[in-house]
């Protein structure tokens, strides 16, 4: 059963180049190697491994940017996969996640790095720099908010482009939002940079 799941984990990569989508799939087995949880359940997530040209152009337009921007295929057909989920806090699955276990698990597929399960744990882990922007944000940072009355941070989420991010947000769920708007403006606390 493991050569199949490995099978399967491995069998996309061989094929990335092509220009047919394919799919890579993430089953439990796989998530719990890259992130040491052992939770046994049924989930298995797919990604395609390749972005359409219909894919990159709704990104293009969502983010203001061109669409040569949209290079990070992984992190996209990520963002495509869970856009939409509704928020459920402490959830961790397509029926309901929050901003953390979706941070979670696309560091993870993404960039093939375990983060600790909540936002503050996030903020405090010592791989990250954590800065004030002044316009220096790029694609992969963190960006951290306090959302709540206690004096922490709460939230989390990836910035993109274009002072555009990727959370699950409380009121919205899945989505890409804007650090403009005045909501994220006031609550914006700092941004993590996973140190090279």
């Amino acid at each position: 059963m493991l050569k199949k799941i490995l099978f399967l984990c491995l069998l996309p990569a061989c094929f990335a180049s092509c220009n047919a989508s394919k799919e890579f799939i993430v089953t439990d087995s796989y998530l719990a190697s890259k992130t040491g949880n052992k939770k046994n359940s049924d989930k298995v997530y797919t990604y395609n491994t390749t972005l359409t040209e219909e894919d990159k152009k709704y990104f293009a337009k969502k983010l203001g940017v061109n669409e040569d921007e949209i290079l990070n295929v992984k992190l996209y057909n990520f963002i495509k996969s869970w856009e939409g989920t509704k928020y459920v806090y402490g959830g961790e699955t397509r029926s309901g996640i929050d901003c953390s276990a979706l941070m979670q698990q696309l560091y993870t597929y993404v960039y093939n790095r375990y983060l600790p399960r909540t936002a503050v744990e996030m903020s405090l882990d010592s791989r990250f720099e954590l800065f004030q922007p002044h316009g220096k944000l790029r694609e992969g940072d963190l960006v951290f908010f306090r959302i709540t009355e206690e004096k922490i941070i709460s939230h989390v989420g990836i910035y993109l482009r274009n002072n555009k991010f990727f959370a699950a947000n409380q009121f919205g769920g899945v989505e890409i939002a804007s650090l403009k708007k005045p909501y994220w403006k006031k609550n914006f606390m700092a941004a993590g940079r996973y140190k090279q």
